[in-house]
């Protein structure tokens, strides 16, 4: 069974931006449901963070005190807690 849009939107908002809207549009939530799905299915946490790892360069993530590992890993709780098949 696969995740729904509606299920990475919801981890997504929970996970990484409370304030991501429908209005992004279908691209930008193609892409997001990729990379999250991609996060969610990964082997390891340290796969899951490589896949998330090009959203911001080293700089910017310091700058939000943030990490593609603590941010892959907020992902799959945020997918654990919604019932994610694939979490």
């Amino acid at each position: 069974m696969e995740m729904t849009l509606e299920q990475v939107k919801q981890i997504y908002r929970e996970a990484m931006d409370p304030l991501a809207k429908d209005a992004e549009g279908s691209d930008w939530w193609a892409s997001v449901f990729a990379n999250v799905t991609g996060v969610v299915r990964a082997k390891s946490l340290i796969d899951a963070a490589e896949v998330i790892q090009w959203w911001h360069s080293d700089w910017e993530w310091n700058q939000v005190a943030d990490s593609p590992l603590e941010a892959a890993q907020r992902i799959r709780d945020a997918a654990h807690a919604v019932g994610s098949p694939t979490a």
